[in-house]
C-alpha cells in the first residue's frame, strides 16, 4: 500500500511534489455584472469600469520563493450577457513589440496572457496572447501538455475584440515610457461548451501571464539581452495567481473567476479541497509511473480531506487508472484520470 501522508503534507504546504514548490491556494476575483456599454479602446475609462478593483499585482510564476516581479502588473474583470471584459494595466519603461500577424508565436514578445478553462475540469481550455502591437496569438488545447494534449492553433475565437493603450512611443528608445494597457472583450459563447453561458453565481477557473524579456538599446534598437553563447537570456514569467512551477499549464492551479450578479455572489466551490487532493494524487501518480514504469496496483482505501473520511477507490492497469473519492454516506463522487480529467458526479 502506498502511504498518504506525504501526499497530505504537500496539501498543507509542507513539502512539494514532482519538483514543484510549496503549495500555494488559487486566488479568487469577483467579477461584477454590467448593463452599461464598454468600448474596447484599451483606455478603460469608460463608466463600466469605475469603482471596479484591481486585482492583486502578479507575481513570479513560481510564487514566494522568487523576488517578486520589478514591474507591477495587474487585472480587473467585469462581464454582462455576452461578453468576459479584461482590463489589464502593464507598467513597461520600454515599450516594444516585432511580431505583427494573427497567430504569430506571440510570448517571443513581451506579451500578456489568458488562459481560461470554464468546465474547470483540467481540461478543454483557452489561451489568448496580446503584444503591444495588438497581434494575437489564440489556441485551444484538450488537455494540457503533460497529458499529450494537442496545440490547435488554428482555432480562433470568433468575436473577439482586443485594443492596446500605450503611455508613451512604441518601439522608440528614444524616451522613456510609463506603461501599456490591454483591454479585450471575449464573446461567453465562444468559450462556454456546447454554448452554455454562465450564470450568476458561476465559477471558471482563469489565469493571467506576463511575459517580459530583459533589453538593450543598440544602434537604436531594442533587442533582447543575450548571454555568452548568443542567446537570449530567458523570460521572466508574471502570473496573477502563482503556479509553483515554470509551466503555465497546469490548470488546477489557476485562479478562480466568480461571477457575480446583484445579490447572488458567487463562491469558490466547496469541494475545492477534495479536487485539490485529486491533483496531489494524480501528480504522486504520475511520478510513480516515471519511475517504476507502470501505475501502483492499490492506494489505501480511504483518507481524510479537512478532517473528513473519504472513501477512496482505485482501479488501476500498468497504463491507466480511475481514482474516485467519495464521503463516506454521500452519492457524490470526484474522480480523477491517468491524463488529469476531473469528473464530479452528483445522482
Amino acid at each position: 500500500m502506498i502511504r498518504l501522508s506525504v501526499l497530505l503534507m504537500a496539501l498543507a504546504g509542507v513539502v512539494s511534489l514532482c519538483g514543484q514548490n510549496h503549495y500555494q491556494p488559487p486566488r479568487t476575483y469577483h467579477c461584477a455584472f454590467v448593463e452599461t456599454l464598454v468600448h474596447i479602446d484599451g483606455s478603460g475609462d469608460d463608466l463600466a469600469w469605475q469603482g471596479v478593483p484591481w486585482s492583486e499585482k502578479f507575481v513570479d510564476i513560481e510564487g514566494s520563493v522568487r523576488p517578486e516581479p520589478y514591474l507591477d502588473t495587474r487585472v480587473k474583470m467585469i462581464w454582462d450577457s455576452s461578453h468576459l471584459y479584461i482590463l489589464a494595466h502593464l507598467d513597461e519603461p520600454q515599450v516594444w513589440a516585432t511580431l505583427r500577424n494573427r497567430d504569430d508565436i506571440v510570448f517571443h514578445d513581451n506579451d500578456f496572457e489568458v488562459f481560461i478553462d470554464p468546465d474547470r475540469d483540467g481540461h478543454d481550455y483557452f489561451e489568448i496572447e496580446v503584444n503591444p502591437l495588438n497581434t494575437i496569438f489564440d489556441l485551444f488545447l484538450s488537455a494540457p501538455y503533460r497529458d499529450g494534449g494537442p496545440v490547435l492553433t488554428d482555432w480562433d475565437l470568433k468575436g473577439l475584440k482586443t485594443a492596446i493603450k500605450v503611455f508613451g512611443s512604441l518601439n522608440d528608445p528614444a524616451d522613456r515610457d510609463s506603461c501599456w494597457m490591454v483591454e479585450m472583450a471575449l464573446p461567453l459563447s465562444g468559450l462556454s461548451r456546447k454554448g452554455r453561458l454562465p450564470q450568476p453565481g458561476a465559477v471558471w477557473k482563469i489565469n493571467f501571464s506576463r511575459v517580459e524579456y530583459e533589453i538593450l538599446v543598440r544602434e537604436g534598437q531594442y533587442q533582447k539581452q543575450r548571454n555568452a553563447a548568443g542567446k537570449p537570456l530567458p523570460e521572466h514569467n508574471w502570473v496573477w495567481s502563482p503556479q509553483g512551477i515554470i509551466n503555465m499549464h497546469y490548470p488546477e492551479k489557476w485562479g478562480y473567476l466568480l461571477f457575480d450578479r446583484g445579490a447572488v455572489r458567487a463562491e469558490v466551490p466547496a469541494d475545492d479541497a477534495v479536487i485539490q487532493h485529486l491533483y496531489v494524487l494524480y501528480h504522486y501518480l504520475r511520478e510513480y509511473r516515471e519511475e517504476h514504469g507502470r501505475y501502483p496496483r492499490s492506494l489505501e482505501n480511504h483518507y481524510k480531506v479537512n478532517a473528513v473520511n473519504y472513501d477512496c477507490s482505485y482501479l488501476a492497469t500498468d497504463t491507466a487508472y480511475l481514482l474516485t473519492l467519495r464521503k463516506s454516506g454521500s452519492p457524490t463522487s470526484w474522480s480523477i484520470r491517468e491524463d488529469g480529467r476531473v469528473k464530479v458526479v452528483t445522482p
